[in-house]
């Protein structure tokens, strides 16, 4: 039951922090690959924490938490 609100909390701050760099880059017109570098820097933090959840690869990535 903890690791299903845990994933539930990590779900709304991920989409939170999506949607600021959303507006963020809307509020503040920035370039077209401006958003694109976001979107892939979000998509590079949602990997790691599958990997680490599932505990497959990018062992690296964080220490682990004992």
């Amino acid at each position: 039951m903890e690791q299903l609100i845990q994933l539930i909390i990590y779900i709304v701050i991920f989409a939170v922090a999506g949607y600021a760099m959303w507006w963020v880059c809307k509020k503040f017109e920035v370039p077209q690959p401006v958003l694109w570098i976001c979107g892939a820097i979000l998509l590079i933090i949602i990997l790691l924490f599958l990997s680490r959840q599932l505990g497959v690869g990018a062992g690296l990535a964080w220490p682990a938490r004992k």
